[in-house]
């Protein structure tokens, strides 16, 4: 039986994995991606697939959705961090809590990876080519409001390697900072979900703090960008298929959407190779908790955040106890309603699907102010 190709607006992570499935399974594709080249948000930076919020770990999933691993891919077993007083701590995992990867449009990163895979089995992927989400049958253009904003900076080093995530609301609102330095590679960034405006205040002063505490060379040539990510709940299904931040799955907790993306995009192909619904329940049952544990890490303040960097460091695994957060807990699920009533936007906002919830960025948390650089 002849079919018509299987148009996939955008060739992030989310279009891409669809487009393997689907060529993988004997179908035309036709990825159309606006852009000159993939990975064109990222600067060949350092990122995480995470492995806590599910049983199954991250290379027994990507072989179950035929996502071969021709891209840099190194577990996460442990790391440093810091709470607002800069006390450090060192957690420690026997599984991995997750997976390393690289980002950008440059050889070695998973979207290079995952654009050589989609070709090697017939995929057309198309560049400098816009495809309205109306005309097309998978939607996976990624973000389109920020419900959290990054600026990162990454470089070439001869530095020992570290792992140190710091954790304080006043240098990174609702966030966290983060040095990553592994294989040569580093990445410093600075990750927020309000006064987004002060994102490079925010980065300066985190930058600042970080080298304080740990002391690390920057040379004179880095690259630096700026990414955001899209969380909101779809209430119904709109037609077209809508997966990645386009429909925006993603974690809320840390604003780790990878895993979100790779799966909304095997669960869009399977849909159309089997010829049923584009069934995501069970993400946005794991949404929903990550909503929850958003509100829980946002309200703790610098306290609460200094009580999970502890209990953290004295688990025995963090792997375990990170997927303790995770789990759909019958006391997350009465919490949801009322997060759901006193974030709730109303009104018009910038999101993709027509119909959905998202958080109204007018009850942003209170930030306080910023002092001065630490050593200006």
């Amino acid at each position: 039986m002849a079919y018509s190709p299987i148009r996939i607006a955008g060739a992030g992570p989310s279009g891409l994995a669809a487009a393997i499935v689907l060529a993988r399974a004997g179908r035309a594709v036709e990825v159309h991606e606006a852009k000159r080249d993939v990975g064109m948000r990222f600067i060949g930076d350092l990122q995480v697939i995470e492995a806590a919020s599910e049983s199954e770990s991250v290379p027994d999933f990507l072989d179950r959705i035929g996502i071969e691993r021709n891209f840099y891919f190194r577990p996460a077993t442990w790391a440093t961090f810091y709470d607002h007083r800069g006390t450090a701590r060192t957690i420690r995992s026997g599984a991995p809590y997750g997976w390393f990867i690289r980002r950008g449009a440059e050889e070695g990163t998973l979207d290079r990876g995952l654009l050589a895979q989609a070709r090697a089995l017939g995929a057309d992927v198309r560049f400098n080519s816009r495809l309205a989400p109306a005309d097309a049958d998978i939607v996976a253009t990624g973000p389109a409001a920020p419900d959290g904003l990054a600026r990162e900076m990454t470089w070439r080093t001869g530095d020992a390697e570290r792992i140190d995530v710091f954790f304080n609301h006043k240098l990174s609102p609702g966030g966290y900072s983060y040095l990553f330095i592994l294989d040569g590679i580093a990445t410093f960034g600075c990750a927020i979900v309000a006064d987004f405006k002060r994102i490079d205040d925010y980065f300066e002063h985190s930058l600042a703090e970080a080298r304080r505490l740990h002391a690390f060379e920057i040379p004179a040539e880095t690259r630096t960008g700026y990414s955001y990510m899209n969380f909101h709940l779809k209430a119904t299904p709109n037609g077209a298929r809508y997966v990645g931040e386009a429909a925006g799955f993603q974690d809320y907790l840390f604003g780790l959407g990878l895993r979100y993306a790779l799966t909304s995009g095997w669960l869009a192909a399977r849909s159309i190779v089997e010829g049923r619904d584009f069934d995501t329940s069970a993400l946005a049952m794991k949404q929903e908790t990550s909503l929850v544990n958003r509100f829980l890490y946002e309200a703790g303040g610098n306290f609460g955040l200094s009580m999970f960097v502890r209990q953290a460091a004295r688990a025995d695994d963090f792997h375990r106890y990170l997927s303790g957060w995770h789990e759909q807990r019958w006391w997350k699920r009465l919490l949801s309603p009322l997060v759901h009533r006193v974030w709730r936007h109303h009104g018009r906002c910038l999101h993709k699907p027509p119909e959905h919830w998202c958080r109204s960025r007018d009850t942003e948390m209170k930030v306080p102010p910023l002092g001065p650089v630490a050593g200006a």
